[in-house]
């Protein structure tokens, strides 16, 4: 057997070895689904550099990243009742037992899930022992949880912690150093995440199509022709619909 003979099976071998073991990683399925309530979502699934706009709900894969637009709001629904809801220009990656914020707000009601599930932002760690808390990230990296319920063991990335009980808050800057508790108006927290408008009604996938066809008629057409202001009259009355079903 010549050198390049040799050279040539030994490059064969060596891609068939990358290739099954890139054949072996598998998706980690996560027990969560995620939950389209307005707008759209950027999905950018795991190993992968592409990035989806989605405006259903679908299977989630540990390592996804999640980014909801402007005037869009979502929920992770888990299989053991525990809910999460991410307000709009939020970006998280979901992992089995954890969840990263990156920027936005975030809530968090927990039902059987243990201790061991952590919500982690650039500047700080929220380990779970409560049950109903908000998590947000600003543009600068600073970190805030508000507990409105139960109680939320909090440590800064670089220096401090906090038990956190219903009626405390507690932020870590981007440097990681937590402050110390302090209080907050839960009742109006509580009223910000408002159960009501956090269900998907039936009309939701109508406003979703609506809206595009409105942005793509006003961009082709212009706003005051009347195609696109006939679709801003059937996304008007779909909207009145849904938040009628909300009452």
């Amino acid at each position: 057997m010549n050198r390049t003979t040799l050279c040539f099976l030994l490059a064969v071998l060596c891609l068939f070895t990358v290739s099954a073991s890139y054949a072996e990683e598998e998706l980690i399925a996560l027990d969560a689904k995620l939950n389209i309530i307005a707008g759209q979502v950027k999905l950018t699934r795991v190993g992968s550099t592409k990035t989806d706009v989605i405006s259903e709900s679908c299977e989630l894969y540990a390592g996804d990243l999640l980014e909801t637009l402007k005037d869009s709001k979502a929920s992770l629904a888990y299989e053991d009742g525990t809910n999460m809801r991410i307000k709009e220009n939020t970006l998280v990656e979901v992992q089995p037992m954890s969840i990263r914020v990156f920027k936005g707000k975030t809530w968090y009601k927990f039902t059987k899930r243990g201790s061991e599930f952590r919500i982690e932002t650039p500047s700080l760690v929220a380990g779970i022992r409560g049950t109903q808390f908000e998590v947000a990230v600003t543009s600068r990296g600073k970190s805030t949880v508000s507990v409105v319920e139960g109680a939320v063991a909090t440590r800064g990335n670089g220096a401090g912690s906090a038990l956190l009980t219903a009626g405390l808050c507690a932020s870590a800057a981007a440097e990681g150093n937590l402050s110390k508790a302090v209080e907050f108006d839960a009742e109006k927290k509580m009223a910000e995440w408002a159960d009501s408008e956090w269900v998907a009604g039936e009309y939701v996938e109508d406003i979703n199509t609506l809206s595009l066809e409105v942005a793509n008629l006003a961009y082709q057409y212009g706003e005051d022709d009347p195609r696109t202001v006939e679709a801003k009259e059937k996304l008007k009355a779909a909207q009145k619909k849904a938040k009628a079903t909300r009452k």
